[in-house]
């Protein structure tokens, strides 16, 4: 089954459509960079060890043709990707059946439409999009409530997709009592720790991608620390599959633990 690159936009409802792709649309996953950092002597040294390399900033060109009911409609769809141009948004991408749509951030780098005579309802395009470093995205976000009625607690969570996912947004709101510590792990993967004072009502927020701690919407972040159990730099790595995570709480009975997270796909 192929992909399509089908949208440009931060909505997929609104974005804007891309002319019909020729075949020539790149597949595949793209690079990943080399982690290896080389030592004197010819030896080398794997920055990520056992950790998953996520792809890196890549170009690419998507050619194809728009077919128009009339020349104005052809001049108004080249002045709508035109106007695209040098924008970061959300690049789609569907599957031929039209079941799958993904998405990845990307920025609208150049638009050409050579013309040629006797064409007026009809043009080729090229677009040339770089794409931000991560994975292709599920568009439906993965949202895991749980009440954490018990300590420690275990949440499950299945990532659909085939790749690592590492921003991952946790969030905690204190019941019945404020919480005064709070611990995240994933066996052989993360072990963290957070202290404090969540009040009781109020949120304590972990982005782990942008590796950033608010508490009630001001930064906590002195009061997160790693832990032994933690392996590499991700806060909270999502593999592909079933992820079991421990969770547990000083203080805070019923308090309630969310997780929000996209597939993760190369």
């Amino acid at each position: 089954m192929a992909w399509l690159y089908t949208k440009f936009g931060a909505v997929y409802a609104t974005a804007e459509e891309l002319p019909v792709l020729d075949g020539t649309e790149p597949l595949g996953a793209g690079p990943v960079h080399s982690q290896m950092v080389r030592l004197p002597g010819g030896n080398v040294w794997d920055a990520l060890q056992s950790g998953a390399a996520w792809p890196g900033s890549q170009t690419i060109q998507l050619k194809g043709a728009w077919v128009a009911a009339s020349a104005a409609a052809l001049d108004e769809k080249l002045d709508d990707l035109n106007a695209l141009v040098g924008q970061r948004s959300y690049l789609w991408i569907t599957n031929d059946g039209g079941t799958t749509t993904r998405k990845r951030l990307a920025r609208l780098l150049n638009v050409r439409a050579p013309v040629a005579p006797g064409s007026a309802l009809w043009a080729p395009f090229e677009l040339t999009f770089e794409l931000a470093p991560g994975l292709w995205s599920g568009t439906a976000p993965t949202l895991e409530s749980t009440t954490l009625d018990t300590t420690p607690k275990n949440v499950t969570t299945t990532n659909a997709g085939n790749a690592r996912v590492r921003d991952a947004v946790i969030t905690v709101t204190a019941v019945g009592t404020a919480i005064t510590e709070l611990g995240v792990s994933i066996a052989g993967k993360s072990d963290w720790h957070w202290t404090g004072t969540l009040a009781v009502g109020k949120s304590l927020v972990i982005d782990c991608g942008a590796k950033r701690v608010t508490n009630d919407g001001t930064d906590a972040y002195a009061g997160f620390a790693l832990q032994a159990g933690q392996a590499g730099s991700d806060w909270l790595p999502i593999g592909a599959g079933l992820n079991t995570i421990a969770v547990h709480r000083t203080g805070g009975a019923d308090s309630t633990f969310k997780l929000t997270y996209n597939d993760g796909w190369m």
